[in-house]
């Protein structure tokens, strides 16, 4: 029997560790939550961390090294290549969602540099306003990587400033140049959308409808402003999404935000007579965004049912599809744009970050987008970051061959753990467990020599019965507990308390839709199957256990 355990200290990647790594080990729920409210202690001894949530290594040293060259020493520093993010910071913070850290516009200060050849917008403000400011870096997704800073921190001797006068005319943007590599990954997406498709002659993209971002939430923020100045209207989430995407749209949705939380029959019949009743008043819908399958939850909308709609009414869909994995579904046809982000399991390593946009040729929509994604392009993604998601992604049908095995047979193990006399689990999350299984294998691909099943992805939550059990299974499990998923090491995070639990009311809605704080999010990893299994079965001991000592005491 072998249990795994954590080979890193608090707050350090897994190995092998390098500054580029994105998975930290912030270990036992008690952290988590801390994590969550923002306590700066278990924050000042984090050395790796995920670098959309703040900016990370040679990303920090770049932007004190700015900070340095002009003087203002002790102030925090948010470092972009799109001029885009300055006005969108000066809104951002000033919104009632910012609570008790809501900012004045003129409490953040723009400079501009040039450094070995790229043009860079810094955003400079007071560290006691972090939490007021850290969410325009994170839902964003378009701060600088960290090898892009390493880059420019090679170059910092040349620093120069720019001289500007006011905030609406900023100096031109330089971008960054693009190599072979960008040119490799859009060729292997493409590639990979093409292989065993369910029906061929719907599947007709071409490497140049394949557009690369920084990062997922990157691809996410262009696409969604790009469709709102193209179709104002209402925007709407089906189902529970990536909780970025979800907070991000919520605020970002001038002309109407509405989210139908589930997907189920019920749900998308009543989308179709909410969409029947906006087209009989004249209130155009923008665009709906739904993923396969859903995070946290992991169920399957009806995509088929759904793409009809998207015609019937007009309304753009975009469906996200970072979770299955462009190896085991097919759903480009189903959908207007496909987004994803590659830093997953795409990537598989943990060490870079990327994302994708990916337009249907066979869209109705088509002839009108295709332009204005080429128009409004820019590349952000810096050529060193796209080389290792280019070799990074060499082996990407045969990892997810490993993570649709290893998350199969945790959620399998789980599921029949449901059975055992006085048993603290209560659900297990997966798309093969669930009633909308049959919705996800309508898009599963055929299996092929490379990956002969095609499976359910890497993710999956168990419920326990109470908080009590949940926490005593979390605080003994021997996986990384740390945000991700599609990872080379299989993580444990108590991903709905921290995403969902901060606020009474947030937490209370998203629990009717299935999101359950004594929920316990697993992402796996390339790990022995035996040895997941070995690891789940001390945690889950661990949880009967407390189950019986409550019992004792009641």
């Amino acid at each position: 029997m072998v249990v795994l355990k954590t080979q890193s200290e608090f707050g350090h990647a897994p190995p092998p560790q390098t500054p580029y790594s994105i998975i930290t080990n912030i270990p036992s729920w008690k952290v988590a939550q801390a994590f969550r409210d923002g306590d700066p202690g278990p924050l000042s001894r984090i050395v790796h961390l995920y670098p959309r949530f703040l900016p990370m290594q040679f990303s920090a040293q770049l932007g004190q090294a700015i900070v340095k060259h002009l003087g203002m020493e002790g102030k925090g520093a948010l470092i972009y290549l799109n001029p885009e993010l300055w006005p969108f910071t000066r809104r951002h913070i000033t919104l009632e969602g910012r609570g008790p850290h809501r900012m004045n516009a003129d409490d953040v200060t723009l400079k501009i540099v040039d450094i070995a050849g790229h043009r860079v917008y810094t955003v400079l403000y007071e560290r006691q306003n972090t939490f007021g400011v850290i969410l325009t870096w994170g839902a964003p997704g378009l701060g600088i990587s960290i090898r892009g800073s390493e880059e420019l921190l090679a170059g910092i001797d040349g620093i120069k400033e720019v001289p500007f006068e006011g905030n609406d005319d900023l100096p031109e943007p330089t971008w960054t140049p693009e190599s072979s590599a960008h040119q490799g990954l859009r060729e292997r997406i493409n590639e990979l959308l093409h292989r065993s498709p369910i029906d061929s002659s719907k599947v007709k993209s071409t490497p140049s409808d394949v557009y690369l971002y920084p990062t997922g939430m990157g691809a996410i923020f262009h696409t969604t402003n790009l469709l709102m100045d193209h179709r104002p209207g209402t925007v709407v989430i089906l189902g529970i999404v990536f909780h970025n995407t979800h907070h991000h749209l919520h605020e970002e949705s001038p002309h109407g935000f509405k989210h139908i939380g589930k997907v189920d029959e019920e749900a998308v019949d009543g989308f179709e007579n909410w969409l029947e009743t906006e087209k009989q008043a004249g209130r155009p819908v923008s665009y709906a965004i739904v993923e396969i399958p859903g995070n946290p939850t992991l169920d399957t909308p009806d995509l088929v049912r759904l793409k009809g709609l998207s015609e019937k009414y007009g309304f753009i869909l975009v469906i996200d599809d970072t979770v299955s994995g462009f190896g085991n579904v097919d759903v480009l046809a189903q959908g207007d744009l496909l987004v994803a982000s590659l830093t997953k399991s795409f990537s598989g390593q943990a060490d870079v970050m990327g994302g994708s946009v990916v337009l249907n040729p066979l869209s109705p929509h088509y002839e009108s987008l295709a332009p204005l994604f080429k128009a409004k392009h820019h590349n952000e993604l810096f050529a060193s970051d796209a080389a290792v998601l280019l070799s990074n992604s060499q082996d990407f049908l045969q990892r997810t061959r490993i993570l649709n095995r290893n998350a199969a047979a945790m959620a399998n193990f789980l599921h029949e753990a449901k059975s055992l006399p006085d048993s603290p689990v209560a659900n297990v999350q997966y798309p093969s467990l669930l009633p909308s299984k049959s919705k996800y294998d309508a898009v599963m691909r055929p299996g092929t020599p490379e990956l002969p099943e095609p499976g359910y992805g890497c993710l999956l939550t168990v419920e326990f019965d109470r908080l009590e059990t949940a926490v005593a299974f979390y605080d003994r499990c021997g996986f990384y507990p740390s945000p991700h998923l599609g990872g080379h090491v299989t993580l444990v995070f108590a991903y709905n308390m921290a995403v969902f639990g901060k606020k009474a009311e947030e937490r209370e809605h998203v629990r009717g839709l299935g999101v359950k704080e004594e929920g316990v999010r697993l992402a796996a990893g390339l790990e022995s199957e035996e040895d997941l299994i070995d690891t789940l079965r001390d945690a889950l001991d661990a949880a009967i256990q407390a189950k019986k000592d409550l019992a004792g005491k009641e």
